[in-house]
C-alpha cells in the first residue's frame, strides 16, 4: 500500500526531503497509522504463536535445557566437520605424539635416572627423619613409663647446664 508520492524504498540519503502539501501528509500520517496498527498486529500474533509453540513443547517434554544441549550438540558437530578444525587437531595430536616421545626419551635417560634416584633418596632420608621426629614427640607427650622415671623435660630442667 504506496503513498501517492512516497514510495517504498525511496532514498533520501543526501538529506533533503520532498516538500508534500497538507492532503499528501494527511495521506502519509494515515498510511504511518495503518503500518503501524499491522506491526502491532503481527506482533501479537506472534507472542500467540510463541506461546502456543511453548505449550507444545512442554507437551512433547522438550525443555529449554534439553534445547539448548541439542543446539550445543548440532553446533559443535557443525564445527567439528569445518576444515579448520580438522587440521587442527590433526596438529594438536601430532604434537601430543611427539611430546610423549620426547617425554619418554628424557625418562630414559641416564641424567634423569640419576636425579630420580637422588630425589627418592632425599624423600627416603625426609621421611625417616620425619617419623623418627614425630615418635620422639610422641614419647614427649606420653610422659614417664615407670614412677621414678623423669620426662624428658624434667630432666633437662635438672640437668647441671641449667
Amino acid at each position: 500500500m504506496a503513498t501517492p508520492g512516497v514510495e517504498a524504498g525511496d532514498d533520501y540519503d543526501n538529506g533533503t526531503y520532498p516538500v508534500l502539501s497538507e492532503a499528501e501528509k494527511e495521506l502519509v500520517r494515515e498510511e504511518l497509522k495503518k503500518t503501524e496498527d499491522e506491526i502491532n498486529t503481527l506482533r501479537q500474533v506472534l507472542a500467540a504463536r510463541q506461546k502456543h509453540a511453548v505449550n507444545l513443547k512442554r507437551k512433547l517434554g522438550i525443555t529449554p535445557l534439553t534445547e539448548i544441549t541439542t543446539e550445543l550438540n548440532q553446533s559443535l558437530k557443525t564445527v567439528k566437520e569445518t576444515p579448520v578444525y580438522q587440521k587442527t587437531s590433526e596438529v594438536v595430536s601430532g604434537t601430543a605424539e611427539t611430546v610423549a616421545n620426547k617425554w619418554n626419551d628424557m625418562r630414559n635417560s641416564s641424567i634423569f635416572k640419576s636425579f630420580e634416584s637422588k630425589l627418592g633418596t632425599a624423600y627416603t632420608n625426609a621421611k625417616m627423619a620425619a617419623s623418627t621426629s614425630i615418635d620422639h614427640l610422641a614419647g614427649a607427650a606420653r610422659g614417664p613409663t615407670t614412677p621414678n622415671q623423669k620426662t624428658p623435660t624434667e630432666e633437662h630442667a635438672n640437668s647441671p647446664l641449667s
